[in-house]
């Protein structure tokens, strides 16, 4: 059953709004807070699930993570979603969150197109530091595409829609008119129900591909079962810069051993090398010139490096 407007929950403390979409896993509402009227985001699982032999198993999980997640937010993060309250209505489990008015990257594609290499970047460097904080308590999203990413008027990400009960959903048509995270899980993800970081690395780099380049990436299943290709971004945007083309790709490898292992590696692969100054190559060769004078090495060697040294002194 899907809560009307006006519907009321806890006893008031909740009342229902509008239906904000209705996925695989459970159905979202904005509320207000009846006590302190400001807007929240309530999640709920759809009822049919119940049925479903694991749904218990899964329930579990949910309510385990939600008062993980719960604990985090007493010490927010700014780029995740703050969970308020997790509670039972008519045998229904209810998680409530902040309500992040703005766009989501989805939207913002669609309306600007591809975006620009720096604009982009600095929100996924965002989103990353922020999983990076989830792997560190073992946690893993799973669900960190596009639709999942709000952007807030101050040029702030926010990390919604937590894959908490991932398992459970089905490739049903969300509200954001995208089929579920086609194109942005990794195939040992859909297959296996992976809940490994390098799950969150493919998930973002795909998200990162899409839009930089407007277009949504081949799919795992598609690149593993039916080779097809995965197209580099460079292809579609020449503009893009080297080091963006080769972030993505190794994000986006298709077995999870050839991908950064850790949220923090993959961010790195996004931080533009600093450029060699003056100062620093002359330290840097004074420490090998040290190392090369020594008795067995050649003294050409030394030789070269005396004169380069002396050129930059």
């Amino acid at each position: 059953m899907v809560w009307p407007v006006g519907y009321q929950l806890q006893g008031g403390k909740y009342i229902i709004e509008e239906v904000l979409g209705q996925g695989g896993f459970g159905i979202t509402y904005k509320a207000l807070h009846g006590l302190f009227n400001y807007p929240v985001v309530i999640k709920t699982p759809n009822e049919y699930l119940k049925n479903r032999p694991e749904y218990h198993k899964y329930v579990k999980r949910f309510i385990k993570e939600a008062n993980i997640l719960a604990r985090i937010s007493e010490n927010p993060h700014p780029h995740i979603v703050r969970v308020h309250d997790l509670f039972t209505e008519s045998a229904t489990h209810c998680l409530v969150m902040d309500f992040i008015p703005g766009e989501n990257l989805f939207e913002l594609v669609k309306r600007r197109g591809a975006l620009p290499e720096k604009e982009i970047v600095g929100y996924v460097r965002q989103i990353g530091e922020a999983l990076a904080q989830f792997h560190e308590i073992g946690l893993v999203h799973r669900d960190a595409h596009p639709g999942n990413i709000m952007l807030r008027g101050n040029g702030k990400a926010v990390l919604i829609d937590f894959g908490i009960a991932k398992e459970l959903e089905t490739s049903t048509q969300s509200s954001t008119g995208i089929a579920g995270n086609q194109g942005f899980a990794p195939y040992e993800q859909t297959v296996r129900g992976s809940r490994e970081p390098t799950v969150d690395v493919y998930c973002l780099a795909a998200t990162l591909y899409y839009t930089v380049t407007g277009q949504r990436p081949s799919t795992s299943l598609d690149r593993k079962l039916n080779k097809a290709v995965l197209t580099p971004p460079n292809i579609i945007v020449p503009s893009i810069s080297r080091r963006l083309n080769q972030a993505i790709l190794k994000g986006m490898a298709l077995e999870a051993k050839d991908r950064p292992q850790s949220m923090e590696k993959w961010l790195k692969l996004l931080t533009p090398t600093a450029p060699l100054t003056r100062e620093k190559f002359i330290s840097q060769s004074k420490f090998w010139l040290n190392i090369l004078f020594q008795d067995h090495y050649k003294l050409d060697i030394r030789h070269t490096l005396y004169l380069i040294l002396r050129f930059f002194s």
